[in-house]
């Protein structure tokens, strides 16, 4: 009897394991209580924080309907936005969000079709509009639901998904630079639109960042490798401290005071006074370092704009202007940025405390500012292209990693990592 019940249990292990060749399955003969109908857009979690600036009217969100498995018959789904949902939302979560009102969200469709035999229904879309009506900074909360499905079950884990829709005054949008790089081929040498960063004899890099991960030794913000680089890291330094490494050294020295953390929002400036040969960091407008002896009598300026192209696989040229990337080949990531940016401009000046204080968050008039020689607010939201708000026509563009020097495949990345959803940047400068 024992040798029966061994031999049974070594069949089913073996049934188990068996590798299906293709799937004949008669899914009407299954329990509908075997299959679920849930939104994959809550299929990992079911709150998305949707913020966007004063300036957005509308956005759609897109999402599908899935099925654990195919069933035999068409299903019907019903869809619906569940307002009766948000005061259970509020008691599980300890909130106060009131539901957003019907007049700034349609459902494009109420009903949609799963057809026998497949997994996944048509993409269907939630429009949210008039959002420049909304009150600024104040949380609302809109539950997209499953009403009801045929012959099916629905998941209750991730059968609504509440949208946390919010207008906020602060920074909304930033573009996450893991396993991609930037590029400004108008700072190549040659092109028309490069002198406006050439023959510095003062210089400001500034930019918000938000690290997520820190590199090893160096995680690259912005700048030109051994030229003038604005860095956080280097080898024998704090992976966590800004550094700058230009045409006469690096700078500053070590301190474990000045420490930036992972996950926070940072406005870092770098200033060099090349005349006076005063350097300087400023993170939140504050001071944190300062040299008035970074600098030698033959070095008179800097020229960002006369450094020689890469080739098609982003290798061969000079030491380049990079956002995200320094030294290296174009598959290194060792020293890639792993987080967002923002913001980012350079200015034909050494900006002061109060000046950088000032506009730390957005420059208004940017065509009107002389001395800003480029800026890339990273506010599209989308695509592979950054503007230059100068006017200067230096346009940034997005460049994904390649995973080896072969050259055969690169980082593939989705417009929505490249754009992350639920940026909101405090401006502390406002506070």
């Amino acid at each position: 009897m024992r040798i029966h019940k061994l031999y049974q249990c070594f069949a089913a292990a073996v049934l188990l394991f068996l590798p299906v060749a293709c799937d004949n399955t008669d899914y009407s003969e299954k329990s509908p209580f075997d299959n679920s109908a849930y939104l994959n857009i809550a299929a990992s979690k079911n709150t998305e924080t949707f913020t966007f600036n004063r300036k957005v009217t509308s956005q759609t969100k897109l999402f599908t309907v899935k099925l654990s498995y195919p069933s035999g018959d068409d299903v019907k789904v019903s869809l619906k936005v569940d307002a009766s949902l948000t005061s259970e939302y509020n008691a599980k979560n300890d909130t106060h969000y009131e539901v957003l009102p019907e007049t700034y969200y349609q459902l494009l469709k109420t009903e949609v079709v799963i057809p026998a035999g497949k997994t996944t229904s048509e993409e269907v879309g939630i429009k949210f509009s008039k959002l420049d009506e909304l009150e600024i900074d104040v949380t609302y909360l809109c539950p997209l639901s499953i009403g009801g499905a045929e012959g099916v079950g629905i998941m209750d884990g991730s059968r609504t998904m509440y949208y946390l829709v919010r207008r906020s005054s602060a920074i909304t949008t930033a573009m996450n630079l893991k396993n991609v790089y930037v590029t400004v081929p108008g700072f190549d040498k040659g092109s028309p639109t490069a002198d406006v960063v050439n023959n510095l004899t003062a210089v400001t890099m500034e930019a918000i960042i938000r690290v997520n991960n820190f590199q090893q030794e160096i995680s690259s913000i912005m700048g030109i490798e051994q030229y003038f680089l604005m860095r956080i890291g280097d080898a024998n330094f704090p992976n966590q401290q800004l550094q700058t490494q230009t045409t006469f050294g690096k700078f500053p020295e070590i301190s474990n005071q000045k420490l930036l953390l992972a996950g926070e929002w940072y406005h870092v400036a770098l200033t060099w006074d090349i005349a006076t040969a005063t350097i300087a960091f400023y993170v939140n407008g504050q001071l944190q370092s300062i040299s008035t002896s970074h600098g030698k009598s033959d070095l008179t300026s800097i020229s960002l704009g006369d450094k020689l192209p890469d080739d098609e696989f982003g290798n061969g040229g000079d030491f380049n202007f990079y956002f995200g990337r320094s030294y290296g080949e174009s598959h290194d990531i060792s020293r890639q940025f792993d987080g967002e940016i923002c913001e980012a401009r350079i200015w034909n000046v050494a900006r002061t405390q109060e000046q950088i204080w000032e506009n730390m968050y957005d420059i208004p008039d940017p065509t009107e500012e002389p001395a800003l020689c480029a800026y890339w607010k990273f506010d599209e939201g989308t695509g592979m292209e950054v503007k230059d708000r100068t006017g200067h026509g230096n346009n940034a563009k997005v460049v994904p990693y390649w995973k080896a020097s072969d050259h055969v495949e690169v980082y593939s990345k989705t417009d929505a990592e490249l754009w992350p959803s639920g940026i909101e940047v405090p401006k502390i400068n406002q506070e």
